[in-house]
């Protein structure tokens, strides 16, 4: 601000001696005078090589030590200051007519009403010089290359430099910038309205992110997610690569020019407010709207790119895609670190009157001052990115059992929860497979038609997918960990090596789909319709299949310990070494069914229907058969020590002999047939 305050002061100054000597103002520029010196102040030689050293230690301690040359009003006419170092000293009305300032840098020098007629300038450094009202006509060596950022209001200066028109030199500096600044902004708003027109279905299932049927799937989805944010920051580094040219070639113009016209005025406002802040001599003209053009020009050139790509990121995270999001990580760090260091390059740029310099020592420093806000938005990023796919969600959809809501994982959907947003896909009653035409009978026939959706390996954790639509439905080794599918419809889906831990599958159609290999730890398909599935080899260790209807399914090697399987319909399934250990099977239906070799060990059957069942080779020790109806059931092979068959029902069963009846408990108390019982009765005696 204090160099802004000093500029002003001197506006002003310079305002109040023209105002009194406006007849002088008023005589033609070709026809003026030399200055005779009149008004200044001599000075000794001794005096200015004092001044001039201590404004030399001045200018190299950053103005820590030694002190500004102040020459106000000193006649200098004709002195030899070849080379002199005078930045930023005050040389109000100095006369320095006919004087020798070649190669000498005054750079950043107030210069007001200052005399150098006829003075040689080859090689003078005047960049970011307030020359208002100086009288530099005639003067030798004078480049317009050297007058960047100079005050030029009201200044005399040669015909060359003065008929430069200032209109066209900023508007050919700015075209292409302009172009690469509309192409930017515009792109990124429509990435803006295609994420806000892309659903979770669209995104899962890679449809055309456009919404014009007739170009089919020319722009994928993924490749909106994924190629989009490359091509906006290249387009957004290509355009910064412009303005920093742009802002190249503004340096070498003035500020202000002769009649009074600013950078700002002639350039467009939507480029040049991201500059006129570095323009110390345009201070005085800053209104409201200006404050707010440079605001709104800050955040559309170097924020809307950065901000597009953290939505991409936001929006992209329902996916589950962890490498997509760890790009969308690095290509917002590396936006917002072109955002907040490009500022810092032009101030560089458009400041060449700075005194203080960065010492070498100091460079990693800087690097790491205008970084350091991309490097914790990185960070930030991709730690709330790990916590949303490797976390929970913040409600109890689809947690495992017995998961507290304090649960550290959670803390991730938490803070989106608190924001109203759910970082998981939300698929209620979406038809993910296209369905049938309208009036087309849902034969089976009809149904093996339907194309289902093409979801493998695809990440649907913690999804909700309430009666979605997934016949035939493509999930081989999908993640559907916690996936809320109640009532959905997968039939004939392929969920072969899928992961469906702790999901929720009740009253969910499965019949004819395939689980093969399936991890369903803990998974929830109380009520669901299995019939005709295959789950062979598949894991179901704790799962919930009460009331679910199974007939005809494959279980084969199927891991059901603990399962909960009560009132399920498993006729004729095929169970041959299914694991069963403390499984609940009470009041099952399992006639006819096989479950040869299978390991029923602490299982509970009690009030089962086993009529036909086979239990070949199947471990039954310590089971609890009571009340089961085991007529025509097959127990050759079976080992029954410490089962419990009071009340069980073995009238018509085969192989089985009085050694297995006498090793459960309760075998006498059995209904069997008359010969069995006879057996048992001389094997058991009174035991």
């Amino acid at each position: 601000m204090a160099p802004e305050i000093q500029a002003i002061k001197e506006m002003e100054e310079l305002k109040t001696e023209i105002s009194i000597d406006h007849t002088a103002m008023e005589k033609p520029p070709a026809v003026e005078e030399p200055s005779t010196g009149e008004g200044t102040v001599g000075i000794s030689l001794i005096d200015l090589a004092e001044i001039l050293d201590q404004h030399k230690q001045w200018v190299e301690s950053g103005a820590e030590t030694g002190a500004r040359a102040d020459l106000t009003g000193v006649n200098l006419a004709k002195a030899d200051l070849t080379g002199v170092n005078l930045q930023g000293a005050h040389l109000h009305r100095v006369n320095l007519a006919g004087a020798d300032l070649s190669m000498a840098n005054l750079r950043g020098a107030s210069l007001v009403r200052a005399n150098l007629q006829s003075a040689n300038l080859l090689g003078t450094e005047l960049r970011g010089a307030n020359l208002m009202g100086a009288n530099v006509y005639g003067a030798d060596g004078l480049w317009f290359g050297r007058l960047g950022g100079t005050n030029l209001f009201d200044a005399v200066l040669p015909e060359s430099i003065s008929a430069v028109d200032s209109s066209k030199a900023i508007s050919d500096a700015t075209k292409v910038a302009r172009w690469f600044y509309f192409l930017t902004v515009g792109l990124s708003l429509l990435c803006c309205l295609l994420m806000i027109y892309t659903t979770d279905v669209r995104l899962l299932l890679n449809s055309s992110a456009l919404p014009f049927p007739k170009l089919g799937n020319l722009l994928p989805t993924t490749g909106l997610f994924l190629g989009g944010p490359i091509v906006l920051l290249i387009l957004s580094l290509r355009f910064h690569f412009l303005l920093l040219r742009l802002w190249g070639s503004m340096a070498a113009l003035p500020a202000v020019f002769p009649d009074g016209q600013t950078l700002e005025k002639d350039g467009p406002w939507y480029l040049m407010g991201l500059v006129r802040r570095h323009f110390r001599w345009q201070g005085e003209s800053r209104a409201a709207m200006t404050a707010f053009e440079s605001a709104l020009s800050a955040v559309l050139a170097y924020w809307i790119v950065p901000v597009t790509l953290f939505f991409f990121w936001l929006r992209y995270l329902t996916r589950q895609d962890f490498r997509g999001t760890l790009l969308h990580v690095f290509l917002v760090t590396a936006a917002v670190a072109t955002a907040t260091s490009v500022p810092f390059i032009v101030s560089r740029v458009l400041r060449p009157g700075d005194i203080r310099l960065p010492k070498s020592k100091n460079v990693l420093r800087m690097i790491f001052g205008t970084t350091r806000a991309a490097l914790a938005v990185g960070c930030i990023l991709f730690v709330i990115s790990l916590g949303v796919n490797r976390g929970l969600p913040s409600d109890k959809t689809g947690s495992p059992a017995g998961s507290a809501a304090a649960d550290p994982r959670r803390w991730a959907a938490t803070v989106f929860q608190s924001v109203g947003y759910r970082p998981y896909a939300d698929l209620t009653e979406a038809s993910l497979s296209t369905p049938l035409p309208k009036g087309t009978p849902w034969t089976d026939d009809n149904l093996a038609k339907i194309s289902g959706a093409r979801l493998n390996e695809m990440n649907l954790r913690y999804a909700r997918a309430y009666r979605a639509f997934l016949v035939n439905a493509k999930l081989w080794r999908a993640n559907l960990e916690g996936i809320y599918l109640s009532e959905a419809d997968l039939r004939g889906a392929n969920l072969r090596e899928t992961l469906l831990r702790s999901g929720v599958f009740d009253r969910a159609l499965l019949s004819h789909a395939v689980l093969v290999s399936a991890n369903a730890t803990g998974a929830n398909f109380s009520s669901s319709d299995l019939r005709f599935a295959d789950l062979s080899y598949g894991t179901f260790e704790s799962a919930v299949l009460s009331n679910a209807r199974a007939s005809g399914a494959s279980l084969y090697a199927v891991d059901l310990r603990n399962a909960q399987l009560l009132r399920t319909d498993l006729s004729r399934t095929d169970m041959r070494d299914t694991r069963l250990e403390h499984a609940v099977l009470s009041f099952a239906g399992l006639e006819q069914t096989d479950l040869s070799s299978a390991r029923l060990e602490n299982a509970s059957l009690t009030g089962a229907r086993c009529k036909g069942t086979i239990f070949l080779d199947a471990d039954l020790k310590n089971a609890d058969l009571r009340g089961v109806s085991l007529t025509g059931a097959v127990f050759r092979g079976a080992e029954m020590d410490g089962a419990n068959l009071t009340g069980a029902d073995l009238r018509g069963a085969l192989g089985i002999t009085s050694l297995q009846v006498c090793s459960a408990q309760n075998g006498r108390t059995a209904i069997m047939d008359a010969d069995l019982a006879a057996e048992v009765q001389v094997r058991c005696g009174s035991h």
